[in-house]
């Protein structure tokens, strides 16, 4: 079992959260745990920034990571 370093940061007791759930749930791949463990309904990676939603209105590629290694290689 792959334990985080016992380095104290501001994420600390997240992280341990985090890992506590994903050793509960070894069946699950990472981004699955972390959508699951968020309680989020969905996690999305954009290359769209700020500043290109609010001034130029381009179409950018939106991807889902639920199942990354499916859907993207």
């Amino acid at each position: 079992m792959i334990r985080p370093l016992a380095i104290e940061t501001r994420n600390s007791k997240l992280l341990a959260s985090f890992v506590r759930y994903c050793e509960a749930n070894p069946g699950q791949r990472f981004w699955q745990a972390l959508l699951n463990w968020s309680g989020e309904k969905f996690i999305l990676i954009s290359d769209i920034s700020r500043y290109d939603a609010i001034y130029s209105g381009a179409v950018h590629h939106l991807r889902d990571p639920y199942n990354w290694e499916g859907k993207n290689g």
